[in-house]
């Protein structure tokens, strides 16, 4: 089955990881055109 992840943040992608180790083909998508750090929190 293939599922698409909306945001590549740390929620996105624990999802994707979490998804695909059961098996699932994952596509993450992010509005951003590079991925970085976030100081947040």
């Amino acid at each position: 089955m293939r599922v698409v992840v909306i945001g590549a943040g740390i929620g996105g992608l624990t999802a994707a990881l979490a998804l695909m180790r059961r098996g699932f083909e994952v596509q993450v998508l992010e509005q951003a055109r590079e991925l970085r750090e976030v100081g947040a929190g």
